[in-house]
């Protein structure tokens, strides 16, 4: 497979791969468990929206490949392979395939379906996570959705919402930017 990028798309994959670094940043760890709350899924359904599948997917695959290689670009400044095969890893994972799902959705310029397209990545992150969690740490399985569901699913589902909205409304001024600059 041969992937043909303008210098314009791998620009986007660049500026949204670095996006997340800093989405992932803005953590707040918990006592009980090893999952922070952080801007993630927030950040990723925004630029998930705007720049589409093709982008926002190759983004995702390039902040993960940057952090399984040391650069610090996970929560609280982590790196490193380790954090891949480690407590949350299922959640970056996750993360490609939410991006691919909301970019496709997004592209096809039907609002109702990016919402439910949003609401199933992030239930997919979730539920990779939540099992990727249990399997790496060995809890129980109740153990593993006490600290890797439960405290972040209404977060979640209320951060979509919130995403897409804003996702939408930074695309349409995009879009809209880009059409006066065209015609002008």
């Amino acid at each position: 497979m041969k992937l043909n990028l303008s210098i314009k798309e791998m620009t986007q994959i660049g500026m949204c791969a670095a996006l997340m670094a800093i989405f992932s940043q803005l953590s707040i760890p918990l006592p009980f468990t090893a999952v922070p709350v952080t801007l993630q899924i927030f950040g990723l359904i925004v630029l998930a929206v705007i720049v589409g599948a093709k982008i926002g997917t190759l983004s995702l695959i390039v902040f993960v490949i940057l952090g399984a290689i040391g650069l610090p670009v996970f929560a609280n400044f982590s790196g490193g392979f380790g954090v891949i095969v480690g407590p949350t890893g299922g959640y970056i994972i996750g993360f490609i395939i939410m991006a691919f799902l909301i970019g496709y959705a997004s592209s096809k310029g039907n609002k109702i379906f990016l919402f439910v397209a949003a609401y199933i990545g992030v239930t997919i992150d979730l539920i990779i996570g939540t099992l990727y969690l249990k399997i790496v740490t060995g809890m129980t399985m109740q153990g593993s959705l006490i600290a890797g569901l439960y405290p972040f699913i209404i977060k979640d589902f209320i951060t979509v919402a919130l995403a897409v909205f804003i996702g939408l409304k930074v695309k349409k001024s995009v879009e809209h930017i880009l059409t006066r600059n065209v015609i002008a």
